[in-house]
């Protein structure tokens, strides 16, 4: 997959969000369908030492690997590249100092300043250094997660950081603070207009924008706006669904 076309040609990429921690879960959930697989280490159960295991699961599958990193932190970031991830989203990015941080730590020279070593990012790439040295800034995504009022007030300054890829909504964070604590709404009327602005300011920058949806029909309603690169569900909901389904079925 030539993934920077592959994201950037308007069609949804759909991906799954894992939080518990399993390799052999990790590469069955790869090749249930969907575009890419999702390890969130901010969130959920998953250490660094389980993350390398399962995605070197999903690259064994034929998928790219996301990670939300724990934070904008750049040894973290590195690690989670290091591993084979081709994808970063990076938490609480409230300010042009912090994009150009993770840009930094994300990119090699003369985008950032990003450490080489970790070598399963090479065997994941199936490409020799040389290649994947040559390759990697093109290759490699870093999205900036707009969760916060901060964020969305600095969101143009933001898109504008050269060498960031993508821009990612955390929804039920934004709604959070959207409404001063009072509501936890993805499909908010006020979350829908926030992330209506950060579309558009993606686009108009060049970038991919992203967001968790976690179901169906909020896929739909994110699509609608421009959204394509969503996190479809989690491995938790889609074990109740499933599980539900057979209960339900029983006579």
């Amino acid at each position: 997959m030539d993934l920077r076309a592959r994201l950037h040609d308007g069609t949804p990429f759909l991906f799954s969000w894992m939080g518990i921690a399993g390799a052999n879960l990790a590469g069955q959930v790869a090749r249930a369908g969907l575009d890419a697989v999702a390890l969130d280490l901010q969130h959920g159960q998953i250490g660094m030492d389980q993350a390398q295991a399962m995605a070197a699961a999903v690259v064994a599958a034929g998928k790219p690997v996301i990670t939300r990193v724990l934070w904008n932190d750049p040894g973290l970031v590195g690690q989670a590249l290091d591993y084979g991830s081709s994808v970063i989203i990076a938490p609480m990015v409230n300010s042009v100092e912090q994009a150009k941080a993770l840009v930094k730590a994300a990119k090699y020279p003369p985008l950032g300043q990003r450490s080489w070593g970790g070598y399963a990012m090479v065997q994941a790439s199936g490409k020799t250094m040389a290649g994947y040295l040559k390759d990697a800034n093109r290759d490699t995504f870093v999205f900036a997660m707009v969760e916060t009022v901060e964020a969305l007030d600095l969101v143009e300054e933001i898109a504008a950081v050269p060498g960031l890829d993508g821009l990612f909504v955390g929804p039920s964070d934004l709604s959070i603070a959207l409404s001063k604590g009072q509501e936890l709404n993805r499909v908010s009327a006020a979350n829908l207009v926030a992330m209506k602005r950060v579309h558009e300011v993606a686009k108009k920058n060049g970038l991919v924008s992203g967001a968790f949806a976690g179901t169906s029909e909020i896929i739909n309603q994110y699509y609608a706006m421009g959204f394509t690169f969503m996190a479809a569900v989690t491995d938790n909901d889609a074990l109740k669904m499933g599980i539900g389904a057979i209960a339900a079925g029983v006579k």
